[in-house]
């Protein structure tokens, strides 16, 4: 059984907590958290950030205190995008997002006020997708919603099974968002699922145990699921094993690490190749007042190799666009990220179809492709753009995809051209 090497980090910061959530903002290399259950009659709103040696409190204003939310960060927009959550009284609807620096809310419509319900961002489509979830008091949700940054769409009301406490990461090799079980009510659920854009299709019901409350990533070419309960009913088993998703089955990992949980929180920082989790219960308790000496406040991380760091510099951190919808003549800027400085000059590929864009300096052309220079050193380069006025133009809205390579490694964002 292949290895999973997780090493302890920081045991001071965030306070002991779970039903938290976290997503990395590889636009300024940081995991954000934000709020959770501390479970001594109050709910958190407050928001960290993690730089892989230090956590450090950047604001306790913005959205009010609440648990069991979701959050995705919007590369294209470079925002952490949060919506809903359990609060004191009821469930919340509203929408926010986190520029790096303040939250702002954006919307108070769209899905209806729900917890539990997972989100994760296609960069292929520039959308932060919703599922599930349900209202304290009503039954549970299988609805599908997305946001563009300016409103939210509901696009599919099929597909997994009501449920909440679902995991979920975006497949950016495939262009598919991952689900994995869930809580139908009771019983843990173990089926696997993927959305591409249109439909749901399931693509497995073998693997992990059937569980709910486990958190998931996708690092660089599989997702990684850990933790969670077998059910929500009484006594159940709590999980400490890690499973990997290829795409097309599921494996088990020997975790040598964090001891098992569920209720925590894991995001994947795609510059230092690290997957980060925090908190958690390991217990499920008979009563919050049981609970709340065991609650987690640590801090994990895991690699694939031992002593890995940021990767080399022939792979892609992050891709992305903004403004991601333009008019005839108006300009986009893109912004790559490598994995580390390059150590010699390096050149990223950009592939755009239909090709009917005119990139501006420092991007050159070569052949039926374009080229962004990077020098010795630098590990973040912008790029400006705009429609090429001699080409024809396929009928408007026009989605153009924009596909980044260096080396083996490629990411892919769109851009959509309106009249």
């Amino acid at each position: 059984m292949p290895r999973f090497l997780w090493t302890q980090k920081q045991d001071t910061g965030p306070q002991p907590r779970l039903a938290h959530s976290m997503a990395f903002d590889s636009n300024r290399g940081r995991v954000i958290l934000f709020g959770g259950d501390s479970l001594r009659s109050q709910l958190l709103n407050d928001t960290w950030a993690w730089d892989g040696e230090f956590w450090t409190q950047v604001a306790d204003l913005g959205p009010s205190p609440r648990a069991g939310h979701a959050v995705a960060y919007d590369s294209a927009r470079q925002r952490v995008v949060l919506f809903g959550g359990k609060l004191t009284a009821q469930d919340a609807r509203d929408t926010w997002e986190w520029d790096g620096e303040d939250w702002t809310q954006v919307a108070d419509d769209g899905p209806a006020a729900r917890s539990g319900h997972v989100m994760a961002f296609d960069s292929t489509r520039n959308k932060t997708v919703l599922f599930g979830g349900g209202p304290r008091e009503a039954g549970l949700l299988r609805d599908t919603w997305e946001w563009d940054g300016e409103g939210w769409t509901q696009v599919q009301d099929t597909g997994p099974s009501a449920r909440r406490a679902s995991a979920c990461a975006f497949d950016n090799v495939q262009n598919r968002v991952v689900l994995f079980g869930g809580d139908s009510g009771g019983a843990g659920l173990g089926d696997t699922w993927e959305w591409d854009g249109a439909v749901w299709t399931q693509v497995a019901d073998f693997g992990p145990e059937p569980r709910t409350g486990a958190a998931m990533v996708f690092e660089q070419d599989h997702a990684a699921l850990f933790g969670g309960l077998a059910s929500s009913a009484a006594a159940p088993t709590v999980f400490g094993n890690t499973w990997e998703w290829s795409g097309t089955h599921w494996t088990q990992r020997q975790d040598i690490g964090p001891g098992a949980r569920w209720g925590h929180a894991m995001a994947f920082d795609s510059i230092r190749r690290r997957v980060v989790i925090f908190g958690g219960l390991p217990v499920f308790p008979a009563d919050r007042e049981g609970a709340m000496d065991r609650l987690l406040g640590d801090t994990w991380e895991h690699s694939d190799e031992e002593g890995a760091g940021p990767g080399p510099a022939g792979q892609l951190a992050s891709f992305s666009i903004a403004p991601v919808t333009i008019r005839r003549g108006e300009r986009a800027t893109g912004t790559v990220t490598l994995n580390a400085d390059p150590t010699a000059a390096v050149d990223v590929v950009l592939s755009v179809t239909p090709n009917v864009l005119l990139m501006d300096s420092p991007v050159v052309t070569r052949a039926t492709d374009f080229v962004l220079p990077f020098r010795d050193g630098i590990k973040s380069s912008k790029f400006q753009f705009r429609d090429n006025e001699g080409k024809p133009l396929p009928p408007l809205p026009l989605p153009i995809t924009i596909k980044a390579t260096l080396g083996d490694s490629s990411l892919t964002t769109t851009v959509t051209m309106i009249a």
